[in-house]
């Protein structure tokens, strides 16, 4: 329980901090329209770097989880030349191991894995600083990016988990330089962030491929973008495993996990949920694909065009907090993939319950995983099993959580449904 321990007193300290820039963010923002994007690198060193080199060089700790289970493990063999899924197991996209084995190859430890996923973090900010909230002063868009630094789950899941979510938010800043002029290279990009990330982010290629169809000839090329790095990689793995490839991250999504609308209603239906465990797993994913074709929608019905960098936040946003409510395997940890998007597109900050929920929300979603892991995974399937004072804590929690993904995708596509790109968060 001493990781749990650790990261709760991590998240109280820095829902305190996050609530302390809060208090003071007219006199924060004013010091920071004195300095420039070197803020946000500082803020980098000081909320990463440095309580990277304190865990895990100092104090001597090693990852656990998803870094010692899967990430290290799949990049030491894509180092060592070998095909996922047949020499490794992975419930990953076929490229994933090879980004992270360079920096294996410079390093060849866990602890690598950690620091690489810090700098992806700190590529994201600055490309998100650089794209977004152009019209706000150069104080109030360094603002945004130090109080993100310092909410306690994007710190929980970078540092102590080492999380790789927010890899696939980089993926679609990457692409906007590309949107629309060329689509081919666009879709390059896009179809290598399907195959150096996961499954997931077939989603966004949905939405995206959908909206580019109001011009058939950029949805022609950006589809060929996409086949050019696809159909290779898909033979080559059809090659060298079969279906091996597309089974391992299939049985990813039959692994019961917590928060999500199926944990929560377990405790009443269980008998008849554990009947329809495969109906509620595409199903799910059918709901998802639903959210993102709805936003969609909502773009093609605007007399005012959305270009790709408009939308793009409040898509991916909607879509990934709904695919967190309806999937049966999903976590807290995917609140990761959205929030650099949601604190630079949809946090207005003259709003202040708005604020003061994200920061509970981040708190809660930064030592549930830990939580829900250390008391055994719970998947209660008696309304009796709640009146333990431990179940009923984790079980609120979950709750509340929930809530909050809710609440966030439909923020997303209120934001979707205006007449015109926002060109202010704090006009939301």
């Amino acid at each position: 329980m001493l990781v749990l321990y650790v990261k709760l007193a991590a998240t109280v300290v820095l829902s305190l901090v996050s609530l302390g820039l809060l208090w003071q963010r007219n006199r924060v923002t004013e010091t920071l329209q004195q300095t420039g994007v070197w803020t946000l690198d500082l803020s980098w060193g000081i909320f990463r770097l440095v309580p990277f080199l304190i865990t895990y060089i100092i104090m001597g700790y090693m990852p656990q989880s998803d870094v010692a289970e899967f990430y290290y493990p799949i990049g030491l063999s894509a180092l060592d030349g070998g095909v996922p899924a047949r020499d490794v197991y992975t419930c990953y996209s076929p490229l994933f191991g090879y980004w992270i084995a360079p920096f294996l190859a410079i390093w060849r430890d866990s602890r690598m894995v950690v620091l690489a996923m810090l700098l992806v973090e700190w590529l994201s900010v600055r490309l998100t600083y650089y794209y977004y909230q152009r019209q706000e002063a150069t104080g109030e868009r360094l603002f945004r990016g130090v109080f993100y630094y310092v909410l306690p789950m994007p710190f929980i899941m970078s540092v102590f988990s080492g999380q790789e979510d927010v890899l696939l938010w980089l993926f679609m800043l990457l692409a906007i330089p590309f949107m629309p002029k060329r689509p081919f290279l666009a879709g390059l990009v896009l179809g290598f962030g399907m195959l150096a990330t996961k499954a997931v982010f077939i989603l966004m290629l949905i939405a995206v491929g959908l909206v580019m169809l109001r011009n058939l000839r950029q949805a022609i090329w950006f589809v060929a973008g996409l086949a050019t790095i696809g159909l290779p990689v898909a033979g080559f793995m059809f090659w060298k495993t079969g279906t091996l490839f597309l089974e391992q991250q299939s049985l990813e999504g039959d692994w019961l996990k917590a928060p999500n609308l199926r944990s929560l209603l377990n405790p009443f239906f269980a008998a008849g949920l554990e009947s329809a465990g495969k109906l509620w797993k595409w199903g799910g994913l059918l709901i998802t694909i639903a959210v993102a074709v709805r936003s969609v929608w909502l773009i093609r019905t605007k007399t005012v065009a959305w270009t790709y960098r408009d939308y793009i936040p409040f898509v991916y946003t909607a879509v990934y907090s709904a695919m967190t409510v309806v999937q049966q395997n999903a976590i807290s940890n995917y609140a990761y993939l959205f929030m650099l998007p949601l604190v630079f597109t949809l946090l207005n900050f003259k709003r202040t319950g708005w604020c003061l929920a994200l920061i509970g929300f981040n708190a809660l979603a930064a030592v549930h995983p830990s939580l829900w892991w250390r008391i055994g995974q719970p998947y209660y399937n008696q309304v009796s099993e709640l009146l333990q004072p431990i179940a009923s804590l984790e079980y609120s929690i979950e709750i509340l959580l929930t809530i909050g993904f809710v609440y966030y995708a439909v923020q997303a596509l209120r934001v979707l449904r205006r007449p015109s790109p926002p060109t202010d968060a704090h006009a939301l």
